[in-house]
């Protein structure tokens, strides 16, 4: 392979724009902001060579050049840590927080490749930015929009005495006592039901009807029985089914 001073730099910005909007999150999130960066930079970089090598070759081949473009080309390299982080079999909330801010991370490095190499080698080519800026524009308020009903709250709460299997194989849906009311509660799989005790309950905002939707979470007087399916025989035989 000839490595033209023009691939060279190419190499350089590969090597420099995925690094970079990792170590800025990582001291932000001093003291675990070392392993945030070892576990963080092996993504970024494998997204880059997944994602962001062949758009690149794309964009070339079509001539964008744009800023703006690189941008949301950097959103998209964020695609394969989204899938890799993203939670398996819980409600979407809990993951759309981590969501925006891959996106965030993506469009960061993105902008700084484009510093580091369109910018210069392509800054007499005449092109608008205007239709990506409004897919920025776009994306920006969906990611906001996700961010936000992406919070959720820890209640107390109460199981009520229902008839309802002691372990249930699939999430299902239970009757309890929170916010004051009686509303119906998401029980993950594998999570024992115990009757009559007190529980804490995840609670946020569905994603589209913004209805509150709640989830049992662990039972203060005994956590690790959200954690029965990996308990010891013994230690499942230990779990009280009622705390009247």
């Amino acid at each position: 392979m000839n490595w033209t001073d023009d691939k060279k730099v190419i190499a350089k910005a590969f090597a420099i724009a995925p690094a970079i909007p990792i170590a800025i999150v990582s001291v932000f999130s001093l003291p675990a902001g070392l392993f945030v960066f070892m576990f963080g930079a092996p993504v970024a970089y494998a997204s880059a060579a997944l994602v962001g090598i062949p758009l690149f070759a794309l964009f070339n081949k079509v001539n964008i050049s744009g800023w703006s473009y690189f941008v949301l080309g950097g959103s998209l390299c964020a695609v394969p840590g989204i899938l890799l982080f993203t939670k398996s079999h819980v409600p979407l909330v809990y993951s759309l927080q981590s969501i925006s801010g891959f996106s965030l991370i993506g469009a960061a490095g993105g902008f700084i490749f484009w510093w580091l190499y369109p910018r210069k080698k392509f800054k007499d080519r005449q092109q608008t930015n205007l239709p990506g800026f409004a897919l920025i524009v776009a994306l920006g308020g969906a990611l906001s929009y996700m961010y936000v009903l992406g919070q959720y709250d820890y209640i107390d709460g109460k199981t009520l005495s229902i008839k309802h299997p002691f372990v249930s194989p699939m999430d299902t849906n239970v009757t309890i006592e929170a916010d004051g009311q009686t509303v119906e509660a998401r029980l993950p799989k594998g999570v024992p039901y115990r009757t009559n005790c007190k529980i804490s309950v995840v609670v946020w905002r569905e994603l589209f009807n913004h209805k509150k939707a709640y989830s049992l979470s662990y039972y203060p007087d005994y956590p690790q029985a959200h954690h029965y399916q990996w308990l010891t025989e013994k230690a499942q035989k230990g779990i009280s089914k009622s705390c009247s």
